[in-house]
């Protein structure tokens, strides 16, 4: 290897290294303890696919927003139903996630029937709004104060939501430079060094190739699900 790459690599590890210690020294990540038995990390599991599958629902900020609206609603003297179908409008996020129990509304089912078709799942924002609702429909009463508080309650949740997501920046940045690193180093030796091109056309070299591919696309994915699972 001739001088020219040895300084190129040089350069590119120290910059990797430098922003991976840096992001490890201001924000350490940390990993959760592993699940005590079979059954909690079955349910870890189902909560992580349930929480992929939720990622277009909307946030605590929209349902936050919307249950305002609902409760000013009411109270100007609007019904709980109607005062739901006026804040459509004004949160559409919101308004897709709860069209198909407004639809039933409109089609003359209960309210607490046609909400308990929804996630009812109280840590997801939705499902706490759900819960809320159908007890205002089942107990009956004004339930603009209950909006209200839940509205806190998804604001608060929100800013914590952010406080971790700045906390686990540099995590994600180290995540992305210890994932790239690899590929940019193989890209520079084979730009500069004739025999890592004539080494990768081989079939070991490409064999070789293939496996640092999934070793590290298994390390990408691996990385961002501990990340996720701690923010």
């Amino acid at each position: 290897m001739n001088a020219p790459t040895i300084v190129v690599l040089s350069a590119v590890a120290v910059v990797a290294a430098g922003a991976t210690l840096r992001g490890a020294t201001a924000t350490p990540l940390r990993i959760p303890p592993p699940a005590s038995s079979r059954v909690r990390a079955a349910v870890s599991r189902r909560r992580w696919w349930r929480s992929s599958a939720r990622r277009g629902a909307p946030d605590e900020t929209a349902m936050a927003t919307w249950c305002e609206h609902v409760a000013r609603g009411m109270r100007t003297g609007s019904s709980l139903r109607r005062a739901m179908t006026d804040a459509g409008p004004a949160v559409p996020a919101a308004a897709s996630a709860l069209a198909p129990a407004l639809g039933r509304l409109d089609r003359g089912v209960g309210l607490g029937q046609a909400l308990g078709e929804l996630d009812d799942d109280p840590s997801t924002p939705v499902g706490l709004v759900v819960g809320v609702l159908v007890a205002c429909s089942d107990l009956g009463g004004p339930a603009a104060t209950p909006l209200d508080r839940t509205a806190a309650t998804l604001h608060a949740r929100a800013v914590e939501r952010d406080e971790r997501r700045s906390a686990s920046a540099q995590a994600r940045l180290s995540a992305r430079v210890l994932t790239t690193l690899p590929v940019a180093t193989l890209g520079v030796m084979a730009l500069v060094e004739p025999s890592t091109r004539a080494a990768v056309t081989t079939p070991a070299g490409l064999a070789c190739l293939l496996a640092g591919t999934l070793c590290n696309l298994t390390g990408w994915w691996w990385m961002r699900w501990v990340i996720a699972r701690s923010t």
